[in-house]
């Protein structure tokens, strides 16, 4: 096969697992005749894998890949949106290693791990399957809003305005809330003259003013006494303000919330703070959609049906692998709080029946 220019190459492609051939076909953008050749996969020694990550850098949304295996000048990386790929020598640089400070790189590894072993029949990990493709939800999207999240039915429908009236379904007024109600200088005073709670009704008030959160489990806090509501504001206050690392935090707070409700809270109480107080970078999880979600972005997460710290990890990967679509579409959210209401809006029950009809 003739070199070309790596930054016009398409490297890759999907290994088929059954059968070995060689076959040729032609990228009809770039008029370029690329070799692929699918292998069975080769023998691995499960018991060794590695932990570096890798990202491909003209194809982020693949998302992060693992090294599965290396033979005869091919290297093939498992990929988080499920798929095995192979680079040819002389590509190989197309790989960037990933620093595992910038991702939380544990879940991420150990969930690559799981699905490399299942190759090889060494992991009963199940891979989740997608319900529908992105372009659909895209197609759908549009069909809805077509000025994406700039559209002024979103804005209507999503955002709402900080100021005058607004419904539980509008961000901007919740947003304002949890910014006044879990302000650090004001929560850190309320606590140091032991004013608890007060800082949990507020706290709570603002749970009962979204639909992020059913009404029944905010009714469940309220029920808490004075020392279980002052056990409650400090985790809060540790969780969205704390020094420690967000596993670290979330961990802390599942484990008082499990102990304060009686078992292991839901999704939706559990992230809803996190995605109100951190809007950029932490998002309210659903799981019944971003389940669904998860079979196009990153089928090989953990996905755990109540909260734990590295299935929360799984689901954050989600919906930033959601934004960075989104972005790559030219469909810019405003936080992940629209990533969310675009998760929900797109896979929810009574929107997979018209993921068909924009087909």
């Amino acid at each position: 096969m003739a070199r070309c220019d790596k930054s016009m190459h398409v490297p890759c492609a999907p290994i088929s697992l059954s059968g070995d051939h060689t076959r040729s076909f032609r990228n009809p953008r770039k008029g370029i005749v690329l070799a692929i050749q699918t292998l069975n996969v080769p023998e691995l020694d499960v018991t060794e894998l590695p932990e570096q990550l890798y990202r491909h850098s003209q194809r982020p949304e693949w998302g992060l890949a693992l090294l599965a295996w290396e033979r005869n000048n091919r290297r093939a990386y498992q990929f988080e949106d499920g798929k095995l790929r192979k680079i040819s020598k002389g590509y190989y640089d197309l790989m960037d290693p990933v620093d595992p400070e910038d991702v939380p790189a544990t879940a991420v590894v150990a969930n690559l791990q799981a699905t490399i072993k299942g190759l090889r029949g060494g992991s009963e990990r199940k891979v989740v399957k997608a319900t529908c493709s992105f372009e659909e939800q895209l197609r759908l999207f549009t069909k809805l809003y077509p000025e994406g999240f700039q559209d002024p039915k979103w804005i209507e429908d999503k955002r709402g305005r900080a100021e005058g009236s607004s419904l539980k379904r509008h961000r901007e007024p919740s947003l304002l809330a949890a910014r006044e109600a879990l302000d650090p200088s004001l929560a850190a005073s309320l606590m140091e003259e032991g004013r608890h709670g007060e800082l949990t009704e507020s706290v709570l008030d603002v749970l009962a003013g979204t639909n992020l959160v059913p009404l029944s489990h905010v009714k469940a806090l309220r029920r808490l006494d004075a020392g279980e509501s002052a056990e409650y504001a400090e985790v809060v206050f540790h969780l969205v303000h704390g020094d420690a690392t967000l596993q670290e935090r979330f961990g802390r707070y599942l484990k008082v919330m499990t102990r304060l409700l009686g078992g292991r809270p839901s999704w939706r109480i559990s992230t809803a703070l996190l995605a109100l107080t951190h809007p950029q970078e932490e998002v309210a999880v659903r799981r019944s959609a971003f389940i669904r979600q998860a079979g196009s972005i990153a089928p090989t997460g953990l996905y755990s049906r109540r909260p734990t710290v590295v299935s929360y990890l799984s689901f954050r990967r989600v919906a930033i692998g959601v934004r960075k679509r989104l972005e790559a579409a030219a469909l810019p959210p405003a936080d992940m709080l629209d990533v969310h209401d675009f998760i929900w809006t797109t896979l929810r029950k009574s929107a997979l029946e018209h993921l068909t009809e924009t087909a």
